[in-house]
């Protein structure tokens, strides 16, 4: 089943034009409109109504009293561990909704600002929907025009032949869902620990892996370098803003100039981040000065100043996480080269 769209119209309007010509026309029109004039628009809202200052408060730690502040770091790792690796090892969507729940769950005890969670309610959705819309044309095997799948439109044969683009597909869509919310659920994970667990914490946490104190010094200054640079970002913009520089597009019925436009603001965008790399590698400098005149990696073990002690809380959280991550990792193999009849 398939629906038409019937531009038969525009023969009246355009005769001279042969259609060999009208559908190479069609073809540009649907690739800029469908496959880039969409995802941008979503992006250009998202970045309107959060901004780079939203992002930064987004993937930012907050300290608020809460059961989850007071956590042992060690718990969090292991329940983003335990959502992530689920997520990407379950078939089954009800195990997925259930990963998806749990995640989202965990804010609950969190005490999150309204702030925090409009800003990550405003993420995980466009996330979500984003997928949706790739996979519903992006996923050949939902777009193969199959006569069991619902298709919503099929493009023009340049765009069939070149990028192998078929149909867009319900099927698809409803497949770009259910994979969107895994993306849904580790990314609420991630988000929820870098929100409620100090980046000195996550490398007090990370130690029982036993990794070396470098790699874990790396995810730290990673989580913390996600805030820094958007706010530097939004501090270069705020300052080009302020010089006179026109940042977004020029709205104009002349589509070549408004195209003009766009590839201006594009490469206005990227000029203005320069600043934000120079800056980032200067501060990365100055780090690794200061980490050197603190003796790091001096010694092989490494003393900490304040301990987390565990509390039976926190141990039976690392419990059920670590239990839950084994059986999901376990089950798939012992159900294949056993027969059980055991899906996730």
């Amino acid at each position: 089943m398939s629906y038409e769209i019937d531009f038969s119209f525009l023969v009246n309007l355009f005769p001279v034009i042969p259609p060999n010509v009208r559908e190479i026309i069609s073809a540009i029109m649907v690739f800029f409109i469908l496959l880039t004039f969409f995802p941008a628009l979503i992006a250009y809202l998202v970045f309107k109504i959060i901004g780079l200052s939203g992002f930064r408060r987004l993937f930012s730690y907050e300290r608020r009293k809460s059961l989850a502040h007071q956590m042992h770091p060690l718990p969090k790792i292991m329940f983003v561990l335990f959502i992530s690796i689920g997520v990407a090892m379950v078939e089954e969507l009800w195990m997925v909704i259930i990963l998806a729940i749990i995640s989202i769950s965990m804010w609950s005890i969190s005490n999150p600002s309204e702030d925090k969670m409009r800003l990550l309610l405003i993420l995980l959705l466009t996330q979500w929907l984003l997928v949706a819309w790739g996979q519903s044309f992006l996923n050949p095997y939902y777009t193969r025009g199959d006569a069991f799948l619902t298709a919503i439109y099929q493009f023009p044969k340049p765009l069939r032949d070149i990028f192998n683009l078929n149909y867009i597909t319900l099927d698809g869509f409803r497949y770009g869902l259910f994979q969107g919310l895994r993306l849904v659920a580790a990314l609420s994970a991630a988000i929820w620990l870098i929100t409620t667990t100090h980046p000195s914490e996550i490398i007090y946490g990370l130690r029982i892996f036993r990794f070396p104190v470098e790699i874990n010094f790396m995810i730290a200054i990673a989580f913390r370098s996600i805030p820094t640079i958007l706010e530097k970002s939004s501090l270069v913009l705020a300052a080009e803003i302020a010089r006179g520089l026109r940042i977004f597009p020029k709205p104009s019925t002349n589509v070549t100039t408004m195209l003009k436009e766009i590839f201006r603001a594009f490469y206005v965008v990227v000029m203005a981040f320069i600043p934000v790399i120079v800056e980032s590698l200067r501060s990365g400098r100055q780090l690794a000065l200061a980490a050197t005149t603190k003796a790091f990696r001096a010694y092989k073990d490494r003393t900490y100043f304040r301990k987390i002690p565990m509390t039976t809380f926190d141990k039976v959280y690392t419990a059920v996480f670590t239990i839950g991550l084994t059986l999901i990792i376990i089950l798939p193999f012992l159900s294949y080269y056993l027969n059980l009849p055991i899906t996730i």
